[in-house]
């Protein structure tokens, strides 16, 4: 016997034997509480043996990586197939895209199983108590694993699935971790609803233990564990208590942006610092009487670089990649392939009576629209062009707009299918990014006619262009504001991050879910297919570029300052989304942000700290609040549930911000010097007629309740 090994089983028998309730058996050898000859190791090669109940259970997990020197982490994700979910046609859902990566999402969807836990009993942290995650003897901990420290987390029960289904455990990070890096989870002192501890499987005893064996399948990762629980004892955590440890890495930096800058970084090269090529297709004038906002309406296309995988780049396009090398940057299609793509701006009225008194003040705002909308809705808010001297310029958001709708179903029914919508994403990216060059250089959209006055003055001030993103444009818009090399101050209406986190809690999920549920219908592999295209997704989400929205700048980006608005009991990005986007953001907030009571959480709004002085100079959000009960026409707006569900009763607030004269008055200022003014006084946000009177939500008196 190997001499390591041999020492190896000696101090187990030993530390086993002293622990143990009986010490000898008929012969005199330690009784060990479990045997492992009994665990099943049939598939260990790609599944963890840990939790039988799924076979990528606990995930994410390092256990589905593999060593890899050329990547930043040092780690690969190597997905077995054999492991993966499978549709209802008995499609394997194929996880090449997710084998690309060197790490698990910084906004990850822990998930396990916990055979008849009770989260109150045991005293985990909740989505309205996630202080309580910070405790050191905490039961459910997320660790990093070199610095010891504990992050702000909470966990839920899904509660998605019918009575009688086995329902996983969810663990939800609430501001998003640091990219290339380990941490540990830990789950300990688990009771049952009678506050019965709950026993972890045998497979993990077998390491908790120390028990011997001579299974490779087990050995192979004995050291891994000691090392685990080592690196736990040294903040307080003793393995005895534990029902279950496991550690993940989080993708690199360069991982996760890689491709989006290759591609920004390359199309822009192409333009050696002219414009890119723009050609107008219409002009519509209109008076005020006709309009009172928009004097103008243009729209034509740029010509931009295409990176998809075929010409058209359409719904259902990938990136084309140049090499099958997992770590291969894309490449044009067919080496200089281009697309054009369609732009709309509208030009305010004021921007007119500004240019015929020699002062143009009118500022160049790229628009993005909300979820499976167009380059029309999101310019539909001419209102706000007016309100804010904004000339406002939009393109259809590819991989999310309302082209894409059709083939948004058909990822869900076949999740190998989802990276398309990144994919697209990416180039929906760089098509936003050349409509910005368009925007600023001088041989660009400031020298066509058609965007100056009438004695060849541009209707816009040359050179500046900042950003909004409303809903879904606002998800994916930190995104957009990490890239792009021309955003100073980025506005994101009805803001929020994480889809994994979105979907289900919101009260538009019913439409999709008619598509993924029948198709992956086992109970444990619904989240675990969201938390797995968390992963891609991040690669063109907000949530994947966190770190690098309002400090620490991708190369060759400008560092965004971020205003966001939000409606609190907004129905389709719901609190804790919205807070861990301020969170991640280091947004501070106008305190006070709601009435007492409105926040019903152990600890409102924790880690977002106030602003203390206006003007603000820095990131910030508002939370606009439009009352508990029916006023002014809506039915009220009901405090945020604790399970993963819809909340569906009462007045959705989504798209509320939008109607506050405050808000536009806020953006314009913040657009033009970056400061952030004082519109609510020392009160809170109120909107829509509510002055602050304390009170609750009663369904009974909202009409329109569901």
């Amino acid at each position: 016997m190997h001499q390591r090994y041999l020492w190896l089983v000696l101090s187990a028998s030993v530390l086993v034997t002293a622990c143990s309730d009986s010490d000898d058996g008929s012969n005199g050898d330690p009784v060990y509480s479990v045997d492992p000859a009994t665990i099943d190791v049939s598939q260990a090669e790609y599944c963890d043996i840990l939790q039988p109940d799924n076979c990528l259970f606990p995930f994410p997990n390092d256990f589905f990586t593999r060593d890899d020197d050329s990547t930043p982490t040092g780690k690969r994700v190597n997905l077995d197939p054999l492991a993966m979910p499978v549709n209802q046609n008995g499609v394997v859902f194929d996880p090449a895209e997710h084998n690309r990566g060197d790490g698990f999402s910084i906004g990850p969807m822990l998930l396990t199983y916990v055979d008849g836990i009770d989260i109150e009993a045991t005293g985990a942290a909740t989505i309205f108590d996630m202080g309580a995650s910070l405790d050191d003897d905490a039961p459910i901990q997320l660790i990093h694993a070199e610095s010891g420290e504990r992050q702000l987390i909470w966990a839920e029960i899904d509660q998605v699935p019918e009575e009688g289904e086995k329902r996983a455990m969810i663990i939800r990070v609430s501001r998003a971790l640091n990219n290339g890096e380990r941490y540990i989870v830990v789950l300990q002192n688990l009771l049952d609803s009678e506050g019965n501890t709950l026993e972890p499987s045998d497979a993990f005893k077998v390491y908790q233990e120390a028990i011997p064996s001579d299974i490779p399948e087990i050995e192979s990762r004995r050291d891994h564990f000691q090392s685990l629980f080592a690196s736990l004892a040294e903040v307080g955590i003793d393995r005895e208590n534990l029902y279950l440890a496991w550690d993940f890495t989080t993708a690199s930096t360069t991982n996760t942006t890689a491709r989006a800058l290759h591609m920004r970084d390359t199309g822009l090269a192409s333009l050696s610092g002219t414009a890119p090529a723009v050609t107008i297709d219409s002009v519509v004038d209109n008076t005020a009487e006709e309009n009172q906002d928009i004097g103008r309406v243009i729209e034509g296309t740029i010509t931009v670089p295409n990176f998809m995988d075929n010409a058209a780049a359409g719904p259902g396009s990938r990136i084309n990649y140049a090499s099958s090398d997992p770590d291969a940057l894309p490449a044009q299609f067919g080496g200089d392939g281009t697309v054009d793509v369609p732009f709309v701006c509208a030009i305010p009225q004021v921007a007119f009576l500004d240019a015929a008194d020699g002062d143009t003040d009118t500022r160049a705002v790229v628009v993005g629209h909300g979820l499976f909308g167009n380059r029309y809705t999101a310019i539909d808010v001419g209102f706000g062009a007016e309100l804010t001297n904004a000339l406002f310029c939009a393109m259809d958001w590819w991989g999310m707009s309302d082209q894409d709708v059709g083939n948004a179903f058909l990822q869900l029914g076949e999740l190998s299918l989802f990276s398309q919508m990144p994919d697209r994403l990416h180039q929906a990216f760089l098509n936003k990014i050349f409509l910005s060059e368009a925007i600023v250089n001088a041989t660009g959209f400031q020298s066509f006619p058609e965007f100056q006055d009438g004695n060849g003055n541009a209707l816009y001030k040359p050179g500046i262009v900042q950003y909004n993103g409303i809903s879904m444009g606002s998800i994916y818009g930190g995104a957009l504001s990490a890239l792009s090399p021309h955003f100073d101050y980025s506005v994101l209406d009805l803001a929020g991050m994480n889809w994994s986190n979105i979907v289900r809690r919101g009260n538009v999920w019913s439409a999709y879910a008619i598509a993924y549920e029948p198709a992956y219908p086992d109970s444990l592999v619904q989240p675990l297919g969201l938390s797995l295209i968390q992963m891609v997704w991040d690669r063109a989400d907000s949530n994947g570029y966190a770190n690098h929205i309002t400090r620490d700048p991708l190369p060759g980006s400008k560092l965004s300052r971020v205003l966001i608005h939000f409606g609190i009991g907004d129905q389709i990005l719901n609190e804790t989304a919205a807070e861990l986007m301020q969170r991640s953001l280091e947004t501070l907030r106008h305190n006070p942000s709601v009435v007492e009571g409105r926040h019903i959480a152990v600890e409102p709004y924790i880690g977002i700290e106030p602003i203390t002085t206006y003007p603000h100079e820095g990131n910030a959000v508002m939370h606009w609040d439009s009352g508990p009960f029916p006023i002014a026409g809506h039915d009220g707006t009901p405090l945020q549930r604790p399970e993963n569900l819809p909340r569906l009763l009462g007045y959705d607030t989504h798209g509320m911000p939008l109607g506050q004269p405050g808000a536009w008055e806020q953006k314009a200022t913040f657009w033009r010097t970056g400061q952030v003014i004082n519109v609510c006084g020392a009160e809170p946000c109120y909107a829509d007629g509510y002055d602050g009177t304390p009170g609750v939500y009663d369904p009974a008196n909202a009409p329109t309740a569901q």
